[in-house]
């Protein structure tokens, strides 16, 4: 069967959301990819306040681009870190089982990847911390990723009767944006921080595609999209506009 793949990629925050949802709207098999941002960017949830837990001030004074997920899940600042978005038909991928399924088998996989890696991660039981933050990080469900005790990957998922999408964050490096700043407190969980190990996210990006490659036994091929498509333009301003980003 034939499933779809995007090379490592740095785009700005907009149009690496509005790939995702195109992906999301359109793969009718499966679709993932890994990605940066190319300067330090925001996105909050789908059903998260656009001021709650975040100093939304500091965010526009301070020129930070900032958008709406149509995942759920907490505000992730996108710095330091590397993004993936995986999405396809839910009957494909996992048999038409449910969220936790997926979330369960994705997060094997990345678990694989970082051992490959040496980095000795797991997978969460599902204890919850910080309940009032705002950020995706501070919290821990139920099969997402830990490394020493630490969250080091969020994800957040929409879904249709037939299609899923998953975006997650691997927090490798310490951010650029004062996490102090927006969220009122410093979160040290990121992987470098961790292992004491510098990491190059476009390296590790690599090792991610060569194991989920072969762990997802599809004949993988490389999507390419029209970015001057009228269609895939709309989605772009979309989530530059303030009355997306400030929907809630």
């Amino acid at each position: 069967m034939k499933a779809f793949f995007m090379d490592h990629s740095n785009f700005d925050v907009w149009t690496n959301m509005a790939i995702d949802e195109w992906a999301y709207n359109n793969i009718e098999t499966l679709f993932f990819r890994f990605y940066t941002f190319s300067k330090p960017s925001i996105t909050i949830g789908y059903n998260q306040r656009y001021n709650f837990g975040i100093d939304f001030d500091y965010v526009v004074k301070n020129g930070i681009d900032i958008t709406r997920r149509i995942t759920g899940g907490r505000a992730v600042i996108h710095s330091g870190d590397l993004t993936y978005s995986f999405c396809g038909n839910n009957k494909i991928f996992t048999g038409g089982m449910g969220l936790i399924e997926r979330y369960k088998k994705i997060s094997e996989i990345f678990v694989k990847s970082f051992r490959k890696m040496g980095i000795d991660a797991s997978l969460s039981g599902g204890e919850k911390k910080e309940s009032f933050s705002a950020n995706c990080f501070a919290s821990t469900s139920i099969f997402e990723i830990n490394l020493k005790g630490e969250k080091i990957v969020g994800s957040a998922q929409t879904f249709s009767e037939t299609n899923f999408l998953q975006q997650g964050s691997i927090l490798v490096k310490k951010s650029l944006i004062p996490q102090e700043k927006i969220y009122g407190k410093i979160y040290t969980n990121n992987i470098e921080n961790l292992t004491g190990i510098t990491y190059n996210t476009k390296n590790m990006s690599k090792i991610f595609y060569e194991v989920f490659f072969n762990s997802l036994n599809y004949q993988w091929e490389k999507l390419r999209i029209d970015f001057n498509d009228t269609g895939f333009k709309s989605l772009v301003q979309k989530y530059r506009d303030e009355g997306w980003i400030k929907k809630r």
